[in-house]
């Protein structure tokens, strides 16, 4: 058992490429906001369809950005979803004076018959993650927007790559995010993304990553205002609360090349899952860009337990029902019995499909699963 090699759910992927990528950014002598962050920025853009794409230095800084762009009163609701939640999205709500509202999914997806019941004349946006790749009915939950007047933000951290009718994930809402997690579809060490088709609101994003400098000329410091604003210096005129989430030009080098790694890495994903799900008689994965491989038992920890024995990576859930942390018992309001977020918390976990597992460690995975029923 000593010698046993560990398959780990999810594992950095990086090369040669990555790293001449660092040095060359390193003897740039330019560490921040210059070229290869200005360049990554449009090419990652360019990768999904969108206008403008923001780098910032965590999925986490990501939903905070977004959410904080789209400048909803302090009070507003946001409803998103508690099962299988991850707790940035909730987090950013508090911290901005906004009021979660949290629903039950369907099939790990928050549920747009939940949302429909829980809208009220408060509720101003509608915030959740495309959860381990999967989606919602994407028609549906725009309709929902639309009808209401509500602002979407798409949290796809788990799920760049996923499509539904051939729309990526991402591209229906007026804001997403991305997280750059070593464990997510590519990496940059730590960092994000905010994107978005609306120019006014890229200029909002821009301005809250920079400490909410008025400035968003975005050309290392070559502000075309600088002067015309007695008594100020229009690089340094804050008009809206920000932070310094900005990313490194080494990390934003990196992620150039990680970006060309991309496409790959989907693909394996799916070839992971697709062969987990023949194995165990359940659905392929389609058009969705897997993030990990969920499973469900009445004894979840001891199946965890043993998979773990045999060498293999588990994970819960993320928070299961994350109303019932501590953390977030108190704010907010439920609306439903949220059982199936209470289904995920109790019995659901997930092993994974990341690029670094071949086909025979799936097999292997599928086999000691197996074992289990």
């Amino acid at each position: 058992m000593e010698n046993m090699q560990r398959l780990t759910y999810a594992k950095g992927i990086y090369g040669e490429e990555e790293k001449l990528a660092v040095m060359r950014s390193l003897d740039s002598g330019w560490l921040s906001g210059g070229v290869e962050t200005r360049s990554f920025e449009k090419e990652f853009a360019e990768w999904f369809g969108l206008k403008h794409a923001l780098t910032v230095n965590s999925g986490s800084s990501a939903d905070l950005v977004a959410l904080q762009s789209i400048n909803l009163p302090k009070g507003s609701e946001v409803i998103t979803n508690a099962g299988a939640a991850f707790p940035t999205t909730v987090t950013a709500m508090s911290y901005l004076g906004l009021v979660p509202v949290f629903v039950d999914v369907k099939d790990l997806c928050i549920d747009p018959d939940e949302i429909e019941k829980a809208i009220s004349l408060k509720t101003k946006a509608l915030m959740f993650a495309h959860t381990f790749g999967f989606m919602p009915d994407m028609s549906r939950i725009t309709e929902i927007v639309k009808k209401h007047n509500l602002k979407l933000i798409e949290d796809v951290c788990d799920a760049v790559g996923s499509k539904q009718n051939g729309k990526l994930a991402g591209t229906f809402g007026d804001v997403s995010t991305v997280s750059f997690y070593p464990a997510h579809h590519m990496t940059t060490g730590e960092g994000g993304m905010v994107m978005t088709n609306d120019t006014l609101n890229y200029r909002e994003e821009l301005s809250i990553r920079n400490w909410g400098a008025d400035c968003t000329c975005g050309d290392m410091g070559g502000c075309v205002n600088r002067f015309n604003n007695p008594p100020f210096d229009h690089r340094y005129y804050y008009t809206r609360m920000g932070g310094n989430f900005q990313i490194t030009e080494m990390q934003a080098a990196f992620g150039r090349e990680q970006l060309k790694r991309l496409d790959g890495f989907i693909d394996i994903r799916r070839r992971n899952y697709n062969i987990l799900a023949r194995e165990l008689g359940e659905p392929e994965c389609g058009e969705i860009s897997p993030f990990i491989y969920p499973l469900f038992s009445r004894n979840k920890m001891r199946d965890m337990a043993r998979l773990n024995e045999v060498g293999i990576d588990t994970r819960t859930m993320f928070a299961g029902n994350i109303v019932k942390h501590p953390a977030f018992k108190n704010i907010g309001r439920i609306v439903g019995d949220l059982k199936n977020s209470d289904r995920i918390l109790n019995e659901g976990y997930f092993v994974g499909v990341a690029p670094h597992l071949t086909e025979e460690n799936m097999l292997y995975i599928a086999k000691e699963i197996k074992c289990l029923r």
